[in-house]
C-alpha cells in the first residue's frame, strides 16, 4: 500500500489506482472511438510518470505503470452502451474522488488532482489536428479538463517548495 493512502479504505485504494485508466477511457474515447495511439500515449506517460515525478508519485505510477493498457482495455470493454451512457458512469465514479482526495495528507490531496487533470490533457493531445495544431477536438475538450473533480489549492511554496 503507498504510504498516502493509508487512511483509505480498499475500494477508495482501489478508484485511485483506476482514475488513470478511466481518465484515459473518458477522454480518449470521448469520440467513441478508443484508439491505439491514445493509448499508447497512456502507457507512454505512465512509463514517464513512473520515474520523472519529482519523486512524490512515482510508487503510484510505478503500481498502476504494470499492466495498464490491460485495465484500461478491461474497464473499456465492460462499458460497451455507448458513449453518452459511458460518460455518465465514468463521471459518476471519478466524482467520487473528490472526497478521496479531500482525505489525502497535503500536498498529496493537490498532487493527484493536478496529476490527473495534467494526464487527461495529454491524452485530449495526442491524436489529431493539422501538423499537432488544433490537437483537441470539441468532444475532448469539453472532458479533458475533469470538470467532476473539485479543485484543490496548491499548498504554500515555502510550506512545499518545488511542488510542481
Amino acid at each position: 500500500m503507498l504510504r498516502e493512502f493509508n487512511t483509505l479504505t480498499e475500494q477508495e485504494q482501489q478508484l485511485m489506482f483506476d482514475a488513470i485508466p478511466l481518465i484515459t477511457i473518458l477522454v480518449a474515447a470521448a469520440d467513441n472511438h478508443l484508439d491505439e495511439v491514445e493509448l499508447s500515449e497512456a502507457q507512454r506517460l505512465a512509463d514517464i510518470r513512473s520515474y520523472n515525478n519529482r519523486g512524490r508519485l512515482n510508487a503510484f505510477y510505478e503500481h498502476i505503470d504494470e499492466g495498464l493498457t490491460d485495465r484500461i482495455q478491461e474497464l473499456y470493454n465492460g462499458m460497451q452502451n455507448g458513449v453518452v451512457e459511458r460518460e455518465k458512469n465514468i463521471v459518476r465514479e471519478l466524482s467520487k474522488l473528490n472526497a478521496i482526495l479531500a482525505k489525502l495528507r497535503e500536498p498529496y490531496g493537490y498532487l493527484y488532482y493536478h496529476n490527473f487533470r495534467t494526464f487527461a490533457r495529454h491524452i485530449a493531445e495526442a491524436h489529431g489536428g493539422f501538423l499537432r495544431f488544433i490537437t483537441v477536438g470539441p468532444k475532448e475538450a469539453k472532458v479533458m479538463d475533469l470538470p467532476m473533480l473539485d479543485p484543490i489549492a496548491k499548498p504554500p511554496e515555502d510550506e512545499y517548495p518545488d511542488l510542481i
